[in-house]
């Protein structure tokens, strides 16, 4: 329900603004003659305006309010992520396109076994990374480089604190050692020992540090390596020799699973769905609740499988940039999809064509445009006997609908002035052409011969 208090419009106005509307739909009566038909369809006009007006409100309150514990930011991914109709796949593809996030990132370039593709040397794996993938990698050389700079100055301080502390240790134990060295041979034997500790700390000390004075040095190609040893890693699991953890549906542990795996898995899920749906088309669903239900699982097992696994795909690949990153998570401001920009089209839509339904302006522009709304909705859920209904549903529609219903209203209320009779039309169409006005009396059973001639 709207929280009306979000809205610019005080309630006492909105309920004078509802008071002014009956009267005027009163007076448009009478000013037509008291024609029934004038009234009923003035006040179904009203009603689909309010309907489509408050709807677009309620939803332009959600989206700007945010989310938050007692607010559902509006967006239509949800609907749509299970809409069997013609429409649903094309908006699911609008908001995210799993199938093509799985063509480029997931499915080996090559066939190549994964015997095979173990074999080959780390650089060779590397050149067999998806190109969606190694372009992501590879912009991050430099992030690579400094990460392999920082990390050789972190070991060359590092040896130092560590040769001090091994000297110190040495200096502490020889003083200690004399101490209690009762003959001169006992504490030559301390200082020999000592001694040989403190040459064997300086000896590790000075080769961990010409390692990492290396490193440092070819730190450009210590950061090449790094991005071929990330894409290698991503090519195999792409290829099938590596796996990683997974939910899979019916197993309460992860599972460990190669790509081409997980691609035969997903592959599976859809042919049981189109599979089951086909044999409820065929029979024009005369299956039983529990048919649809199963239908209705197998086609959202399969839909949640292929997300599952382009997003775990994503994580892979943050993962990745990540470690050449430093250990820091690369900060990436996701561009918005045209499902997102649809919804805010959609909220303002249905919030415009309600203002001018309910005000009379354009009215039939307004209708056609709601009719074509609605239309599309119907494409997305179509009620027919093979699909599941859609969420919220009230009742058992069987190809007939609300949508529908209203579709008609609408396009009814097209064929007849009814902007003229109660709304801004009077007003803005008087220029263009002459009104006559509505009259509620029926034309004369018989006319004159000559009349019938003309």
């Amino acid at each position: 329900m709207i929280n009306m208090s979000h809205l610019p419009i005080p309630l006492a106005v909105l309920y004078a603004g509802l008071a002014g509307t009956v009267l005027a739909l009163i007076v448009a009566t009478i000013s037509n003659g008291c024609s029934l038909r004038v009234f009923f369809l003035l006040a179904l006009r009203l009603a689909i305006g309010w309907h489509f007006l408050f709807e677009g409100l309620h939803k332009v309150e959600s989206y700007y309010t945010g989310p938050t514990d007692t607010n559902r930011q509006f967006t239509s991914e949800p609907y749509f992520k299970v809409a069997p109709g013609p429409l649903g796949e094309k908006m699911r593809k609008e908001f995210s396109d799993p199938d093509a996030e799985i063509a480029a990132k997931v499915k080996a370039p090559e066939s190549i076994s994964p015997s095979d593709f173990a074999k080959l040397s780390e650089a060779d794996q590397a050149a067999k990374c998806p190109p969606a993938v190694a372009t992501q990698l590879d912009a991050l050389e430099e992030n690579a480089q400094d990460t392999v700079k920082a990390a050789a100055e972190k070991a060359l301080k590092a040896v130092d604190e560590t040769e001090a502390k091994a000297t110190k240790d040495a200096t502490e134990a020889e003083t200690k050692g004399l101490k209690d060295a009762k003959t001169d041979e006992e504490k030559a034997k301390v200082k020999n020992t000592a001694d040989a500790a403190r040459a064997k700390a300086k000896a590790a000390a000075d080769a961990a540090r010409q390692a990492a004075q290396q490193q440092a040095a070819t730190y450009q190609q210590g950061g090449k390596d790094m991005v071929i040893a990330a894409k290698a890693a991503y090519a195999r699991w792409v290829y099938g020799v590596d796996a990683r953890d997974c939910k899979v549906k019916g197993i309460t542990n992860d599972v460990p699973l190669t790509a081409p795996q997980r691609i035969e898995h997903l592959a599976f899920l859809r042919e049981k769905a189109e599979a089951a749906e086909k044999r409820e088309t065929n029979g024009l669903g005369n299956g039983t609740g529990t048919d649809s239900k199963r239908i209705a699982e197998f086609r959202m097992d399969a839909i949640t499988a292929a997300s599952d696994l382009a997003r775990d795909a994503r994580t892979f690949i943050a993962d990745l940039k990540k470690t050449l990153n430093g250990g820091k998570a690369v900060e990436e401001t996701p561009a918005a999809t045209r499902g997102q920009l649809i919804d805010r089209v959609t909220m303002w839509f249905l919030v415009v064509v309600g203002a001018c339904l309910m005000g009379g302006l354009f009215t039939r522009l307004a209708c056609v445009l709601a009719t074509g709304f609605l239309v599309m909705t119907y494409l997305a859920h179509p009620p027919f006997p093979w699909y599941p209904l859609p969420p919220n549903t009230e009742g058992n529609p069987v190809f007939i609908n609300k949508n529908v219903i209203e579709a008609l209203a609408l396009l009814t209320l097209a064929c007849y002035p009814t902007g003229r009779w109660l709304g801004l039309d009077a007003l803005v169409l008087r220029p263009f052409c002459k009104y006559k006005g509505e009259c509620c009396t029926e034309p004369p059973a018989s006319t004159s011969p000559s009349t019938r001639t003309r």
